[in-house]
């Protein structure tokens, strides 16, 4: 998640403030309440480990849309729109094609480019182990139990071990039937520059057949001197390629005219 730190530092000399991490707008929650875990934050973690494992086996590839939203409240107001066609291949090749672009050159170029450079980087082998979500890299807490008329969530704080670029600090929310990471709120592990204030991000994600992928992320980046930039990235039209017929599913989401 925290990959996109890396866009970061090499935005944070120009005039638009493209600091850049995810966060999401939060669905209502119906009658919620919060009872007994049944599960330690230790089994719970090891479950999603598990559990994630046997997913990235079964997916080879999808294919999906991204709309990319910046708002710059700055010096000077700016804006930027980009559609990005995202191709996955199991296991670490991501290649991205860029449907339509338009507001800010300077926005498009030396941010949204830079952030898929760093989700490039952030595929390589080495570096999906260093900011995978398990006991290795973080320590967990059970801060409670949520229940609804429908779903049920561990919801754990998170505390990096190291200040990686890859790891952030916050509270993560585990499907208690799936086990898969439904939610994310955080900042940063490490600040990735001295231009970088503050950053709170917010990630959601979805079950697209039978895997849980991002369906929406948003930022807001106070930075020094320049102001605040926000984003947003919304995720659609997921294709999916299983690796054996077992898990063979197909979604696709509306384009919404796009």
């Amino acid at each position: 998640m925290t990959l996109f730190c890396q866009a970061i530092k090499s935005c944070a000399r120009w005039s638009v403030p493209t600091v850049i991490l995810l966060f999401l707008r939060l669905p209502a929650v119906a009658q919620q309440l919060t009872v007994s875990a049944p599960l330690t934050a230790d089994q719970v973690i090891n479950q999603l480990a598990e559990m994630n494992q046997i997913r990235t086996k079964a997916l080879e590839g999808y294919t999906s849309l991204r709309t990319y939203h910046l708002e710059c409240h700055c010096v000077s107001h700016k804006t930027a729109d980009m559609v990005v066609r995202a191709d996955y291949q199991a296991p670490n090749k991501k290649v991205f094609t860029i449907v339509s672009e338009s507001g800010s050159g300077t926005v498009r170029n030396r941010a949204f480019k830079k952030l898929l450079e760093a989700e490039q980087e952030s595929m390589r082998e080495d570096n999906q182990q260093r900011s995978a979500i398990t006991l290795e890299n973080y320590t967990f807490e059970l801060s409670e139990y949520q229940k609804t008329d429908t779903d049920e969530f561990y919801v754990l704080e998170a505390q990096p071990r190291t200040k990686n670029k890859f790891l952030f600090r916050g509270r993560i929310w585990v499907d208690a039937k799936e086990f898969a990471i439904t939610r994310v709120e955080g900042e940063p592990a490490a600040n990735p520059s001295w231009w970088t204030i503050k950053t709170d991000f917010k990630r959601r994600y979805q079950k697209v057949g039978d895997f849980w992928l991002p369906e929406s992320n948003e930022s807001e980046t106070k930075v020094r001197v320049f102001g605040t930039a926000f984003l947003t990235i919304e995720y659609r039209e997921y294709h999916i390629t299983p690796a054996g017929p077992a898990m063979a599913s197909s979604h696709e989401k509306p384009s919404d005219g796009q």
